[in-house]
Order: C-alpha cells, then structure tokens, then sequence
C-alpha cells in the first residue's frame, strides 16, 4: 500500500539522517531549519512549521535549543513583536557546507541502485503527488 511506503521511507530515512548527523549534534529538523534560514533569510518561526512537521510550540521549543546552542538568532520584526524572525549565526553557517554534503551523501544513499531515469521518474512523480496532496508544491 502507498501508505506503507511513505512512512517506511519518512521514519527510516530520518532515522538514517539523524544518525550522519549526529557527529554535529543536530537532528533532521534542526538541519531543515537551518537550510531552510539558509535559502530564507529573515524566514518568520511560524512560517517554519509546515517544514518541521510539528506544531507552533514544539517549533518555537527546537528555536529555543538552537538558539542556546547558538545555532540560531531570533528577532523580533519591527513593528509587529509578537513575529520573531529567524537568522543564522556565525556558527551555524560555517557548518553550512558539511551540511550539505550529509544531505548529498544521503540522498546518493536513498538513490541507490536507480538509473538518472528512474531517479527523474521518482522525483516527477514526487512533485505531482505533493502537488496533488497540497495545491502547491516546490522543490
């Protein structure tokens, strides 16, 4: 069943990213967050949350560690101080690079054993089903 497959591959593949990650000492999520800062920004917490698969408070806690671990810098958007924008650090965007090259070994790991033909048919595939599932979809 379709079902199945996505949460075989939703629990192993972050199992498996977490576990490259953890010489870093971060998790699937604070990655997303920041690669996400990374290409956004200035990217207000809230819109972070259909990203991390979560809701606003256990969002607003991982902000909250990320910041602790100096990770993350969070600030209040003039004029409307209830927004907290979130920016990267010093620290935070020179591990950039690393993870990058995690998120390329990984998905080398998840394409394994596919042609670039079966590779570009999946990720076809993928996009009309996030468009389907969503109304939008970008990648």
């Amino acid at each position: 069943m379709f079902i199945c497959t996505i949460s075989v591959f939703h629990k192993y593949g972050k199992q498996i990213l977490d576990e490259m990650l953890q010489p870093l000492h971060l998790d699937w999520r604070s990655m997303v967050v920041l690669l996400v800062v990374d290409q956004v920004p200035g990217i207000s917490q809230g819109r972070l949350i259909p990203f991390l698969q979560t809701d606003k408070a256990n969002v607003a806690k991982l902000l909250k560690e990320m910041e602790e671990k100096d990770l993350l810098e969070r600030k209040e958007e003039e004029g409307d101080h209830r927004i907290k924008n979130c920016h990267l650090t010093v620290k935070s965007s020179s591990i950039l690079p690393e993870l990058r090259e995690i998120m390329s070994i990984w998905e080398n790991q998840c394409f394994s054993g596919l042609t670039e033909t079966e590779k570009e048919v999946f990720l076809k595939a993928s996009r009309q089903i996030g468009y389907n599932l969503t109304g939008y979809w970008e990648l």
